[in-house]
């Protein structure tokens, strides 16, 4: 798990962009989040746990799946996040969801509580291996699903990570991967190419090493269409990725701004929209029956 230093800075990123998360007019966490909910299979009924629910992305279609004879609770460690949540939930009348302030990488449940736990782009910030995978299998009940959305970490053929646009991955991998002095956010960007979400056969040993069973990754393109460049970064800004905009002086941030939006500006089809294709990695297990 994260140190008191990272755990606060993620704090810190997530409160700060909270009031235009997954707001920017980007159709991002949405379509991730259905479809992290329909790669699960949770059904009427469950009562579920999601960890990191950010202002509902995944929380809203998962208490759809449920249904009014299921229960959702949704944990962030950000209050600014819960509250937006909380009155998105209270707005749909959805009585099945509650939501709670509390660290996801230490949920404050019983063991056995859930029938399922789910984390869209949520648990692969600060888990690094099995044993901080564990906490989430011991509170399933037997047979239990776990299910969760990351972004794609399985190299391309050109072996650039394909999260960021091959156009301006040279100007942005570099400050997302490079820590500067006292820099405490300990997270699988900075070591890019060698943690347990490199490839399928890494998250199937390491679920499988936390104790799940039934273990399934696949990586899909997630279309990210975006009318300018200049409204990619503003994007970038509006999630985990402001970070990397807020370890830069004004100057530097400005300058790299402008260039990143250049080059994306000159990825424009004929109608006039920029489209990246970007990988997104759903993984999905079972707490073993017995």
């Amino acid at each position: 798990m994260g140190n008191v230093e990272s755990t606060a800075e993620m704090h810190r990123v997530f409160n700060t962009a909270a009031e235009v998360y997954d707001q920017s007019g980007v159709e991002f966490f949405g379509p991730i989040g259905r479809r992290l909910v329909e790669f699960s299979g949770i059904g009427t009924g469950a009562s579920v746990l999601d960890v990191g629910c950010g202002r509902g992305a995944v929380l809203f279609p998962v208490a759809e799946a449920v249904g009014e004879s299921g229960e959702v609770i949704g944990i962030d460690l950000s209050e600014e996040m819960v509250k937006y949540a909380a009155k998105d939930a209270r707005d749909r009348g959805l009585g099945q969801v509650t939501t709670a302030v509390m660290n996801g990488q230490e949920p404050d449940y019983p063991a056995g509580r859930f029938d399922a736990v789910i984390g869209g782009f949520s648990i692969f910030i600060w888990t690094h291996g099995a044993a901080e995978l564990k906490p989430y299998r011991t509170l399933l009940r037997p047979g239990g699903r776990f299910a969760a959305s990351a972004p794609s970490f399985f190299p391309t053929a050109t072996g650039k990570w394909g999260f960021l646009p091959e156009d301006v991955h040279d100007l942005l991998l570099p400050h997302m991967t490079q820590p500067k002095q006292g820099d405490a956010y300990d997270c699988p960007f900075t070591n890019i190419h060698n943690n347990w979400l490199v490839t399928p056969e890494a998250v199937e040993a390491t679920l499988t090493g936390a104790g799940f069973v039934d273990v399934e990754a696949v990586e899909e393109d997630l279309l990210i269409t975006v009318g300018s460049g200049a409204q990619w970064v503003e994007w970038t800004r509006s999630h985990g990725m402001r970070r990397l905009w807020d370890r830069l002086s004004e100057q530097e941030s400005k300058e790299l701004a402008d260039e990143v939006a250049r080059r994306l500006d000159a990825l424009r089809g004929a109608d006039g929209i920029i489209t990246l294709p970007t990988p997104i990695v759903y993984m999905r297990a079972r707490a073993p029956r017995d």
